[in-house]
């Protein structure tokens, strides 16, 4: 089963904000076994939309596959006039406007429980293509609908993420979960490796995946300082695969920071989540905080303190629950952490050496105190 996602809206296509919706629902998707094939984002442009809908209905559009394709578009649900998908949804698919009462009623509920005027240009909010089934939307006055065109399904979601998270949980997830349970599922293995750059990480696994067996999808993704392996197959051939995975653990076994698309820095989080701690940063130069800041929102009770001047070897004496980064040498770090009453310092070393590496160091050192903090 394969789907394409129609993400419209002028603020996505200047940049003035990120298309996170079209990633979201990609990583929902592929969870159930659905091969995400195409993303589209567009501006509020009337004949783009339509081209788009109509390259959409046609790119896929073979024997094999024309009884299976789903399209999401999302965005150009609201109120005002740029807002016409609900339009060109209808004028592609050759279905009539009709008004939905229960929406104009929610609606109405909604903006006057938080004290909003209730204006009737609201009222475009309430028509969708005839044969539509309504996707009530309880995180917003826009409800999402779905209706089937050539024999494809079309899912028509506002932008909000939060709109679109709600409507996905309580109508498509278990419409989807449905139609995908006999679906053969696509697995993706990942490694996040360290130390070593992107062609010798590629030379190590084409040398560990020679001789192979046809079916299985290499993918390489440098995201500074890690480089990024995934190997994607079938479930139906994951026996076959499980050997070649483990030859490709061996190889890597030295430089693997996290697996299968764990994050170093939320699993740390997770390990203070229930205690007062303290981050020290004497070395980095902000790349900690960086890479802490997302997960720390959901927990409490902890504080973050940075300097540029080293303090003395007593700094910390009577202290728990904290990490700290110092410098040491001009390529090493000394990481200091304690935990429940367990202290332990290290020192690590950066493989890249370079003057021109300093800030490549810094990722460095960052990642592998987050790294040892981790495994503690």
């Amino acid at each position: 089963m394969k789907a394409s996602i129609l993400a419209i809206g002028t603020e996505l296509t200047t940049g003035q904000i990120v298309n996170q919706n079209a990633a979201n629902l990609s990583t929902k998707l592929k969870a159930l076994g659905v091969i995400v094939t195409t993303h589209l984002t567009v501006p509020d442009d009337r004949q783009i939309i339509l081209k788009s809908l109509k390259f959409l209905e046609t790119s896929s559009d073979t024997e094999e596959n024309s009884n299976h394709d789903i399209i999401f578009v999302t965005g150009g649900l609201g109120p005002t006039s740029d807002d016409f998908t609900r339009d060109l949804i209808a004028e592609w698919s050759g279905l009539p406007m009709k008004f939905d009462e229960t929406s104009w009623i929610h609606i109405q509920e909604r903006l006057k429980s938080r004290g909003f005027v209730v204006h009737e240009r609201q009222k475009q909010q309430c028509y969708f293509p005839e044969k539509s089934e309504i996707l009530f939307n309880s995180e917003g006055t826009a409800n999402g609908f779905k209706l089937f065109v050539n024999k494809k399904t079309i899912y028509v979601l506002p932008g909000p993420p939060r709109e679109i998270e709600s409507i996905w949980k309580n109508h498509i997830l278990a419409d989807l979960t449905e139609k995908t349970k006999n679906q053969t599922k696509l697995i993706t293995k990942s490694w996040d490796t360290l130390g070593l750059g992107e062609s010798d990480v590629a030379t190590l696994i084409e040398d560990a995946l020679k001789g192979r067996p046809s079916g299985l999808e290499v993918g390489y993704r440098v995201h500074l300082p890690y480089v990024e392996i995934k190997l994607s197959y079938l479930s139906t051939g994951e026996k076959t695969w499980s050997v070649w995975m483990q030859k490709v653990d061996e190889v890597l076994k030295a430089i693997t920071i996290t697996r299968d698309f764990a994050d170093v820095s939320s699993l740390c989080c997770e390990k203070i989540k229930n205690v007062d701690f303290t981050f020290y940063d004497f070395i980095s130069e902000g790349f900690l905080f960086s890479r802490l800041a997302l997960p720390l929102k959901n927990i409490k009770n902890w504080s973050f303190k940075q300097s540029t001047e080293t303090p003395s070897v007593d700094f910390f004496e009577g202290e728990d629950n904290f990490l700290a980064l110092l410098p040491f040498e001009d390529y090493k770090c000394v990481v200091i952490y304690s935990i429940e009453g367990q202290r332990v310092q290290k020192t690590i070393e950066a493989p890249m050496k370079a003057p021109v590496m300093t800030e490549r160091r810094r990722q460095f050192f960052t990642e592998m105190a987050l790294f040892e903090f981790s495994r503690a």
